[in-house]
């Protein structure tokens, strides 16, 4: 049924820009594919994703009219069960998502004045992918490898342009809208283990998500940015007050129990986890000195109440009180900075190298357990563009300075690009990673893989 859905959508929009020629629709976007095969565990297919990336945009006298649809084929057929051959979305699985859909309208109420209201993606940072301050659209990790990637929002949003090269901008967003996790073998990078003792087995582990009640008080997010050009640089200031993408554990109940025979303790765990509200505030830059580009930015985020664990342990005893111990995490007076440095080039003679150093992924949360992330990229071109060699591509990950041997991550992904005509990609890479300690890549290092991407562009 979706599929008949998207594909007369697909005619009546083909037909609209037919009768509207004059108006100038435009319909554009990408056809790519995505297939991963892991070489590290039992071989096999892990990712497999064939994608319409659409976008449409129609400008008109004082505005325009935008929006990103992506049709795709996404996983794995699923039918270990006969009732399975009767759904075909476990066939033949087939999602649509409206990325974003917004108009704008320029010099609203007064002239400089421009309003775009819809689901809209606000980027905010000058940081290749990896923003320390773009926290208006939620994450979107699904994809552990596609850093930078968010989802589209519901938002208006203001811009004021003032005379020279400064400009104020302010976001409502009336929603919440939580980050999704990764996707498949990836679903571990991200999830803290839960550690018991050694004499005593987790029988059950129930985690339960307290969603923010449907009031503007705990679902709206408000956000502001000043941005400028001075002398050949390019800075902007920006305040957030809204609520982390990302649940953070509230409380834990541990029930112990006894297994007679074979005789053994064991605990049940119901864990709640909580969104919380904060205050981020950003700054960031970018500039050219000498043909060489420098950026940074640094994300101060400040959170709106104490966080606290609440840890209930009952007792074998059921008529005996419960143990309940309330824990600081993170004081509301104890705020935390997240920054990103880099720098690339363009070599004269062919070649790019892009380098940059992150302390504080968008996980991690609290001064004193923000990691150090060392990215690198070196892109040669050969043949006049149309084959491009990855030699070096990857990141190293410090967990604990003081135990690096038993605290790290690598990360090695070289690639190797080929474009037959412009209008199309097709890579070949390779995914290494190699860690000891609590990383979000040493979580998944059992899944060195291979990638096979193409896309084209139309």
């Amino acid at each position: 049924m979706k599929k008949w859905i998207f594909i007369s959508s697909l005619l009546l929009l083909y037909l609209l820009g037919k009768a509207q020629e004059e108006s100038a629709l435009k319909i554009y976007g990408t056809i790519s594919t995505d297939q991963r095969v892991t070489t590290s565990v039992d071989s096999g297919w892990i990712w497999n994703e064939t994608r319409l990336d659409l976008k449409l945009e129609k400008k008109v006298n004082r505005g325009k009219f935008y929006a990103n649809l992506w049709a795709r084929n996404f996983g794995v057929p699923k039918y270990n069960e006969m009732g399975s051959l009767f759904n075909n979305e476990k066939i033949d699985p087939f999602n649509i998502q409206l990325r974003e859909a917004y108009f704008q309208v320029d010099d609203f109420l007064f002239e400089n004045l421009d309003l775009k209201i819809g689901r809209q993606r606000i980027a905010w940072g000058t940081a290749d992918k990896m923003n320390p301050t773009d926290n208006l659209n939620p994450l979107d990790v699904e994809d552990i490898f596609d850093m930078g990637r968010h989802r589209g929002s519901d938002a208006v949003n203001l811009t004021y342009y003032f005379k020279g090269d400064f400009s104020i901008q302010g976001v409502w967003m009336p929603f919440f809208q939580p980050v999704n996790l990764p996707a498949g073998v990836f679903a571990n990078a991200l999830m803290p283990e839960f550690e018991v003792p050694e004499d005593v087995t987790l029988n059950s582990l129930n985690i339960h998500l307290n969603q923010p009640a449907f009031r503007f008080k705990d679902q709206s997010t408000l956000g502001f940015r000043l941005k400028g050009h001075i002398k050949g640089i390019d800075f902007s200031a920006s305040y957030l007050y809204g609520v982390n993408g990302i649940p953070e554990l509230t409380q834990v109940d541990v029930t112990p129990g006894i297994n007679i025979y074979p005789w053994y303790t064991y605990i049940d765990v119901e864990a709640q986890l909580s969104f919380i509200r904060h205050h981020v505030f950003g700054l960031d830059f970018s500039t050219n000195i000498g043909g060489m580009g420098f950026w940074g930015e640094a994300a101060i985020t400040k959170l709106d109440k104490d966080l606290y664990v609440k840890t209930i342990v009952r007792n074998i005893v059921p008529t005996m009180d419960p143990t309940i111990t309330d824990s600081l995490v993170i004081g509301k007076n104890e705020p935390y900075v997240k920054w990103i440095l880099g720098t690339d080039y363009h070599f004269p003679k062919g070649g790019y190298i892009n380098l940059q150093w992150m302390h504080g992924f968008f996980h991690e949360r609290g001064q004193g357990e923000l990691n150090d992330y060392f990215f690198v990229q070196y892109n040669h071109p050969f043949f006049d563009g149309k084959l491009s060699v990855v030699p070096l591509s990857g990141a190293f990950i410090v967990n604990n300075w003081k135990e690096v041997k038993e605290n790290y991550s690598l990360v090695y992904m070289p690639e190797i690009i080929y474009n037959p005509i412009p209008e199309v990609a097709i890579t070949l890479s390779y995914i290494w990673m190699k860690g000891k300690g609590a990383g979000m890549f040493s979580a998944i290092q059992d899944y060195d893989m291979f990638v096979i991407k193409a896309k084209y562009s139309f």
